[in-house]
């Protein structure tokens, strides 16, 4: 499945805009909130490798949403096709 395509059927079962501790399920634990925020947080890895600052909003001064169209699309740029 081309990452376009995988971006389309992701964007019929995913909110907008969901809770982060929601990525784990709606992803079916293809993407994990716990992996998300190592990579956000590590000083090791490059920036292409983390996901950008413009995927995470804030409700209030604990819950962290994340927005799927941003988030979707720096992910499906770090897979790689399996051809």
């Amino acid at each position: 499945m081309k990452n376009q395509k995988l971006f389309e059927e992701l964007k019929k079962s995913i909110p907008a805009i969901f809770a982060a501790t929601e990525l784990d399920r709606l992803t079916g634990n293809a993407m994990k909130w716990t992996t998300l925020q190592n990579r956000r947080s590590s000083k090791t890895l490059p920036e292409s490798q983390k996901p950008p600052k413009s995927c995470f909003r804030h409700d209030g001064a604990r819950k962290i949403l994340l927005v799927r169209d941003e988030l979707m699309n720096w992910w499906l740029e770090t897979l790689s096709d399996n051809e």
